[in-house]
């Protein structure tokens, strides 16, 4: 093997040097894309909130999680893929009713799996006095609008009167509430139905009797995606 001169180890040098050079700063270089990649991400987790699927606030209105225990008659626990539209139902029960009860009702069908069929729940209740309560996380299915369950995020309002009325407090807390998830997943008015134009029944009452106030309510909807002021002279507003 011939014996390399000065001046060709003095250039194995140089080029070893500069590999390690390259190797060094390309380190750096991965480091530093992993690091922005990275930061980029938590800001976005920051600014959009945890993929746990729940809802803290809506506008200024608190809301309560108080999930239902994952069961086969009440939240199935399976991912919502897509949501496409908002459902509006209401309790049809009279006078007062507030959000965590009727939650509670929910809850309690975990105890007749023996005895019914009846599978019901839903991803928000709106009580008598505006409060809001998360029953099921906007990443699952809820058991509310049969067969678009798959694809549907479900509302429900305990009504002050027989013909489906609800307080002033409620109609806010529906509206805003409605406006955040559709602004949440880039729906507008429009994606916003009753349980009667899924299954064709009388809920929420009011709304299917009086399809005037309905249309006043998604534009009351539009008003709140876009963040102006509604009022709430809706006839289904009891006074």
């Amino acid at each position: 093997m011939a014996k390399m001169t000065r001046a060709e180890l003095r250039r194995r040098k140089r080029r070893r040097k500069k590999i390690r050079k390259y190797a060094i700063l390309t380190g750096f270089a991965v480091i530093l894309i992993l690091l922005v990649l990275l930061l980029i991400k938590l800001i976005s987790w920051i600014f959009s909130g945890s993929d746990d699927g729940l809802v803290k606030k809506v506008d200024n209105i608190p809301v309560t999680q108080k999930l239902l225990t994952i069961d086969i008659n009440t939240r199935p626990g399976t991912t919502l893929e897509k949501v496409e539209k908002i459902v509006i139902h209401y309790t049809a029960r009279e006078v007062g009713s507030t959000a965590m009860a009727q939650r509670d009702r929910y809850e309690a069908l975990r105890d007749t799996r023996n005895e019914t069929d009846t599978r019901e729940s839903m991803h928000f209740i709106i009580g008598s006095e505006g409060e809001i309560v998360q029953c099921i996380p906007i990443n699952e299915a809820a058991y509310a609008s049969k067969g678009d369950n798959g694809r549907a995020l479900s509302i429900e309002f305990c009504n002050t009167t027989a013909e489906g009325g609800m307080s002033r407090e409620t109609y806010v807390s529906l509206v805003k509430l409605v406006a955040y998830l559709c602004d949440e997943f880039d729906l507008t008015e429009k994606n916003v139905e009753r349980h009667y134009d899924i299954t064709g029944g009388a809920c929420p009452r009011y709304f299917v009797k009086n399809p005037d106030s309905w249309t006043q309510f998604r534009d009351d909807v539009a008003k709140a995606i876009q963040g102006k002021s509604f009022d709430t002279s809706n006839p289904i507003v009891v006074q």
